[in-house]
């Protein structure tokens, strides 16, 4: 995680006002500088990638608390396997 450090302290320093005027929405972060709001994920995502490639680049929900995954566990959205695969 050391590599999207720049970007959760940017994140960080931004919360409450993210917090105060985007509730619920999704905020990109790259490089450390705030790249902007977004109404779902799927929009943040295909802004990022569009304009960041492959990134590194940190894509967080606004006022969503903490996600803890089992350590085995992988995330892989459905749109990754294909049309019709889920």
């Amino acid at each position: 995680m050391g590599v999207l450090k720049d970007d959760i302290a940017a994140f960080d320093r931004m919360r409450k006002e993210l917090e105060a005027r985007h509730l619920k929405e999704w905020a990109v972060f790259y490089h450390g500088q705030f790249e902007g709001v977004f109404p779902d994920f799927e929009s943040a995502a295909e802004s990022a990638v569009d304009r960041f490639d492959r990134g590194p680049y940190l894509i967080r929900q606004i006022g969503a608390g903490p996600i803890q995954l089992p350590g085995g566990m992988i995330f892989q959205p459905a749109h990754a396997h294909g049309s019709g695969r889920v």
